[in-house]
């Protein structure tokens, strides 16, 4: 690999002997042992359950980390304002999106980590 002579005389790039040479072979079977593993928890999260609520729990979602909803329960007394019942639905159902997709993060961050770390 060639060095790269940077202003103030810097050089970039390795020095001469610390050149590593990268193995297709390897990269190649790292890339498919990490679509295995996103493969795996793709399918884990259609077990993975959250449950977000709104208007002090007036409303409660209960969904999976696929972006299924499961139930939404509320309380009898929000049929009278139906207004009111679809905002806090609403808000019930974005509050578990959010859920979700936090959780996925932090689950594709673990398996990024441990990647990275390889």
């Amino acid at each position: 690999m060639k060095k790269i002579k940077g202003f103030g005389g810097r050089s970039y790039g390795p020095a001469k002997g610390e050149g590593k040479e990268i193995d297709l072979g390897s990269l190649q079977k790292v890339q498919q042992e990490m679509a295995k593993k996103l493969e795996q928890l793709e399918a884990s999260f259609s077990q993975v359950e959250v449950t977000a609520s709104a208007g002090g729990g007036a409303v409660k979602v209960r969904a999976t980390c696929d972006y299924r909803i499961i139930s939404i329960e509320y309380d009898d007394e929000l049929l009278q304002d139906k207004d009111m019942l679809n905002d806090l639905i609403i808000a019930a159902v974005n509050e578990a999106l959010r859920e979700i997709q936090k959780r996925r993060d932090e689950e594709m961050m673990k398996i990024t980590q441990d990647q990275l770390r390889l």
